[in-house]
């Protein structure tokens, strides 16, 4: 298991939807991560695809490919 300062935010996003896709991204590449609800503004919610850090330019790299 990882300690919590080894895991950083790979994406946000406004939705679920968005961040459970991104999720399944970075799941079929091999890369684990996992999706964290953030309690935002006015009731809002950011939703945070977190993963290890030394695997970090790897999975910002797929959820951009898989946004464009």
């Amino acid at each position: 298991m990882a300690r919590p300062d080894d895991l950083v935010a790979a994406g946000i996003f406004a939705t679920r939807d968005g961040a459970d896709a991104a999720w399944g991204v970075l799941a079929a590449a091999g890369i684990p991560a996992s999706v964290i609800a953030e309690p935002g503004m006015v009731g809002r919610r950011d939703y945070l695809v977190m993963v290890h850090r030394e695997r970090l330019d790897d999975a910002q790299a797929l959820i951009a490919a898989g946004r464009s």
